[in-house]
């Protein structure tokens, strides 16, 4: 019988902290690493070469018949690195095997994030990084057209079908779950606790199926079913619809509007729709692009949200600021940075397309036959189309179905496959996982954040319940992946928006071999504190409340108020951002980089009101959420200010002191 655990709010993080101090479970380890020189080690049957130094790994690799049948000649060399336990004295403990998703990217390539979440595990316990084949050092396909068309362009997806020839059809789940057994195998390494987030899921389940005797325990991280996957995603595009009015909900500014944020949204969409156009903004590294200013981008842009809360953050506010100021900055901003997220880079090894492409083609369901003709494709593909059209036009509402399929950079074409070329003889397209195999009945933990469109909590509940022992777990307010960017309870985080709940629910189940214990902090994780309004002038923006102390005017407070939202929209880009420089929205730059516990930002002249330029320093403590700000102000005023508020706290207020042109400053405000 069937049992899925949904956890929900019963105790206190503390009962979590104090059950993951327990003994460790029993569970069958790797073999210890030899003792042989500093620059490599045996593991198992194979000898690792010392790599990594930073992070003290070891590299390996294995080769692999590209066709498991035997049908097509060549090999395939799987790549991987491996950390060893940290207590060199004591045998290992267990293995912990982590899968980064895509598909396209490298598993290796998020070394620095797995590491750290399962730092404090590492004492007694092994890591093992393989990339998948045709991924990062694992012989990455490169089709070039296609790696730098920054779209699924028919001619270059048609390009890298011809360049693959029947090997196209070589790269799916099942091989490449195949491949990381046989590392498994000549590692001599017998079980492991996997860790797959994204694709990482769907690839955790076809392991599952195909390898139930080497798991101990399964994490599964912004999942998505093998079995019973839509090819509309409906649930997917309703999280990003349904997300952006319980952002609202539950942020004080955008709530205290009234009415509902999808009416301010759907007139957007009208409005865009009645008279599109084009025009330039800046994406999130600071490059001006060029965009389609129409309901189809605005659709990309919205879909976005489950990648990244800037999204969620700006979009209600720049909609009224298209609608009713005539400023269209905030959203024009919003739908470059939206296109440029969406956008892979030209390096295979970091992401491969056409690896992307090869396992969507392989692996997911179509509404056509693969082994049709192109004309014949295209025709089963019009039917469907024209079927749902009939049966459901509002399934992508206040989008129609012909907005959604032109939509830019989109990922989840439906015609994506057209071009890809016919499965080789006896080989029978498929999903990756076979509907008449059970899945094991392996502790297995799922996690989901609620407002994640990109894997969405109904694809994650529906995973959960095809193993016959799992605990599903729904994570407030959090977007897609959950645990890998949660680390702050233990060691400074590798980068995003770090919480310090569900990396140690995660670390809970592991250590004790499938018992999440509390997760009632999951529930607790503070809102997205959207913006209360973008304004063109500082005196468009709304006051700081005067504090005791306060000798500053209404002006001054205002004034206040707008550096107080300048560094909160620099504090936003840090997540559409992956170079660490940007612009403002109306003027000036930005920098940030790495401390020993979060991120250090540098204005310089931003700009986001036209007549306030604010420098200086933000200080992002991301291990306790204190966010400290020592700000210049040119412009309507000058002054200096100094910000500071907790990010964790559910209604964040900023505390503002300083003086304003001789006046001083005492007031709060509510968080940006």
């Amino acid at each position: 019988m069937q049992r899925i655990r949904i956890a929900g709010a019963r105790l206190w993080l503390a009962t979590a902290l104090l059950a993951s101090s327990g003994a460790a479970a029993q569970e069958q380890a790797a073999p210890a690493p030899t003792e042989t020189p500093a620059a490599t080690i045996q593991v198992g049957g194979v000898t690792l070469t010392a790599c990594q130094a930073d992070f003290g790994g070891f590299c390996g690799k294995i080769d692999r018949p590209l066709d498991p049948a035997g049908a097509l000649p060549g090999t395939v060399a799987i790549g991987f690195e491996f950390y060893p336990h940290r207590d060199a004295g004591q045998p290992a403990e267990g293995v912990i095997l982590a899968q980064e998703g895509g598909p396209g990217y490298s598993s290796t390539g998020t070394r620095e994030g797995y590491l750290r979440l399962f730092e404090p595990l590492r004492g007694r316990r092994d890591v093992l990084l393989v990339d998948k084949r045709g991924t990062g050092l694992s012989d990455p396909i490169q089709c070039q057209a296609l790696q730098e068309a920054g779209e699924f362009v028919p001619a270059a997806i048609a390009a890298c079908a011809k360049q693959l020839g029947p090997a196209a059809w070589l790269y799916g789940t099942a091989p490449a779950a195949d491949d990381v057994a046989a590392v498994l195998d000549a590692l001599q390494i017998s079980k492991v606790d996997y860790y797959g987030d994204s694709y990482g899921t769907w690839f955790g389940q076809v392991f599952a199926q195909r390898h139930p005797d080497r798991l101990r325990t399964i994490v599964l991280d912004s999942a998505y079913p093998t079995l019973g996957l839509s090819s509309w995603f409906e649930s997917e595009w309703a999280t990003a619809r349904d997300g952006f009015e319980l952002v609202c909900q539950r942020s004080p500014s955008c709530r205290a509007l009234g009415g509902r944020s999808l009416d301010r949204i759907e007139r957007l969409a009208g409005a865009l729709r009645a008279k599109p156009g084009k025009a330039e903004g800046p994406d999130g590294d600071g490059n001006t692009v060029g965009i389609a200013v129409d309901a189809p981008t605005l659709f990309l842009t919205m879909n976005s949200a489950g990648g990244s809360p800037t999204f969620y953050r700006d979009l209600d506010a720049a909609a009224r600021a298209y609608l009713d100021a005539q400023d269209p900055a905030p959203l024009h901003r919003l739908m470059a940075e939206a296109a440029s997220w969406n956008t892979p880079g030209s390096d295979p090894t970091a992401f491969s397309t056409a690896l992307y492409v090869s396992v969507v083609c392989s692996d997911y369901p179509r509404l056509f036959k693969a082994d049709a003709s192109r004309a014949e494709r295209r025709r089963q593909l019009l039917r469907a189309t024209a079927q749902k059209q009939a049966i459901e036009p509002g399934v992508y509402a206040p989008f129609t179905i012909a907005e959604v399929d032109t939509s830019p950079h989109k990922w989840e074409r439906r015609d994506l496959c057209l071009d890809w070329p016919a499965p080789p003889k006896g080989v029978v397209p498929t999903t990756a996982a076979d509907p008449k195999v059970p899945f094991p009945n392996v502790p297995t933990l799922v996690l989901s954040g609620d407002i994640d469109s990109v894997t969405s909590p109904i694809e994650g509940l529906e995973t959960a319940r095809l193993f016959p022992d799992a605990t599903y777990v729904q994570v407030r307010n959090l977007t897609h992946i959950t645990a890998i960017t949660d680390q702050a309870i233990f060691v400074p985080p590798m980068g995003a928006d770090a919480t310090g709940c569900v990396a140690p629910i995660v670390l809970n189940f592991v250590r004790s071999g499938g018992d999440a214990g509390d997760t009632s902090c999951t529930q607790r994780i503070r809102p997205i504190r959207t913006v209360p309004a973008f304004a063109l002038h500082a005196a468009d923006v709304a006051p700081a409340t005067a504090e005791t102390g306060n000798a500053a005017i209404d002006a001054d407070l205002r004034l206040a108020a707008a550096a107080a939202e300048t560094a909160g929209d620099v504090l936003a880009r840090y997540f559409v951002n992956s170079g660490g420089s940007g612009v403002g929205l109306r003027g000036g730059t930005f920098t940030f980089e790495a401390t020993d516990t979060g991120h250090s930002f540098t204005l310089d002249q931003l700009r986001w009101a036209e007549d306030l330029a604010v420098s200086g320093t933000i200080r992002w403590n991301q291990s306790t959420g204190d966010i400290a700000a020592d700000l210049t102000l040119t412009g309507a005023a000058t002054g200096t200010l100094a910000l500071a508020w907790n990010d964790r706290d559910t209604d964040a207020v900023a505390r503002i002191t300083g003086t304003i042109d001789g006046r001083a400053v005492a007031a709060e405000r509510i968080a940006p």
